[in-house]
């Protein structure tokens, strides 16, 4: 009688324990929240506001791309439930923007100004956006992407239905590094991307180890060297990205493939890796291992080779247009703001070869150029991408916003992409 009385009692510990956890009435308490309302700040009561409706709780920032195209997602689902749902938008970064956006798009929303970030800290995320959905009752019914919260879904939770979404997971960095052994001369493992992973590639170098080289079992039959242990974690790029990488960052539209291979700079979850690489420099040249190593994983041929085609050549800057300033300081930095419309790039110390990758990346055409490196530039160009448009009609944008170029064709190096020939043979029988 006491085993089952004891067993009932953990029982309804942990019931209630995940009671707690998923309820958010138990998870946000007193917290205090500020709503940005007539371009100022008032006190915003969560739990009453939401009571008894299904609520989008949305973490997102003016500088994130997929957070802003997100909206127009979630100001459809609000004119779907106009009575039933309540979306909450809750931001931390620069106010005056953040300000200005509301003021510029007229959505139903209640934003929240978190400026000491206490709902990130309830829920804790590592990469933008990120979407808790919660039903009538106040339970937490998910932690996702926006795009998977879709009618149907809310009609379940309309129906007091419970729902199964796909879960973002709280990525942390060092859940892909492990204990290496000391002795290893090459590690390569790829895994599987998981949603909410961040997209970064960190590469470390550990320059000069003395190690001994031991070539028999006799006196003098080894030697002292020194050795340089190169290595990468790539988390949230697809295979066309990681052989960028490999490749030493060239331009994606340098990579020339078949469509029957068009998967390999698909964005999709299921065609994204995380990698962890490292090899000896006694093994040879880093990049040249890294490639063979993929080659292999992916069954793949990659080599260079040359023809004629339509360049674009940057002529030059001019910084007498708003949108270009020469930089007053020599510091080098990058800061890129891309969605998946538009070309937009905004920053200080921005160098010319920064300024052609990122104008080849949004065009697909090489881009090249002869004007002075050293020279920086503060920027702040954006160009709506409309559907369909030609060469010529950026070329205008560019111009109105500074840059000056041109058309020309030159022979210019591509990495071919192909099945290896074991592959073919395999996947034709």
């Amino acid at each position: 009688m006491k085993v089952t009385t004891t067993l009932f009692a953990l029982l309804f510990f942990f019931i209630t324990t995940y009671a707690q956890e998923n309820n958010i009435n138990e998870k946000l308490g007193s917290i205090e929240l500020q709503q940005i309302k007539d371009g100022a700040c008032t006190g915003f009561n969560f739990l009453e506001q939401t009571s008894g409706k299904i609520t989008i709780i949305e973490f997102w920032e003016t500088w994130c791309g997929p957070c802003i195209e997100g909206m127009s997602h979630l100001n459809a689902l609000k004119s779907k439930f106009p009575n039933s749902l309540k979306i909450v938008c809750v931001s931390s970064d620069n106010f005056e923007k953040t300000i200005d956006f509301i003021s510029k798009n007229d959505y139903p929303f209640d934003f929240i100004y978190d400026s000491e970030k206490n709902l990130s800290k309830i829920f804790p995320h590592t990469g933008i956006p990120h979407t808790i959905l919660i039903d009538k009752k106040g339970i937490i019914q998910a932690e996702t992407y926006p795009g998977y919260v879709t009618e149907q879904i809310l009609s379940e939770l309309n129906n007091d239905n419970p729902v199964n979404l796909p879960a973002k997971k709280n990525f942390v960095p060092s859940e892909l590094g492990r204990n290496e052994n000391k002795s290893s001369l090459i590690t390569f493992e790829l895994q599987r991307h998981e949603l909410g992973e961040r997209n970064y590639i960190e590469t470390t170098t550990n320059m000069d180890t003395p190690v001994k080289i031991i070539n028999g079992y006799s006196a003098g039959m080894y030697y002292d060297t020194l050795e340089t242990i190169n290595g990468c974690i790539i988390a949230g790029k697809n295979a066309l990205q990681i052989y960028q990488y490999a490749y030493n960052n060239i331009p994606i539209s340098r990579f020339s493939y078949d469509s029957d291979l068009s998967y390999l700079d698909s964005h999709l979850p299921n065609h994204l890796y995380k990698m962890n690489f490292s090899c000896s420099s006694l093994l040879g040249n880093y990049q040249t291992i890294l490639i063979n190593q993929l080659n292999s994983v992916f069954g793949l041929e990659t080599k260079i080779i040359e023809k004629e085609v339509e360049i674009l050549i940057l002529d030059s800057i001019d910084t007498n247009n708003e949108a270009c300033n020469e930089s007053s300081g020599n510091v080098q930095s990058q800061t890129f703001q891309y969605s998946y419309k538009d070309y937009i790039l905004s920053g200080s110390g921005i160098s010319v070869s920064a300024i052609l990758k990122s104008i080849e990346d949004k065009i697909g055409m090489p881009v090249e150029s002869k004007l002075e490196e050293p020279t920086l530039f503060d920027l702040n160009i954006a160009i709506k991408d409309e559907e369909n448009q030609d060469v010529n009609v950026w070329l205008n944008h560019f111009k109105k916003n500074g840059l000056i170029l041109r058309q020309d064709k030159k022979l210019i190096r591509f990495v071919k992409i192909e099945k290896a020939a074991h592959n073919t043979v395999l996947s034709d029988m």
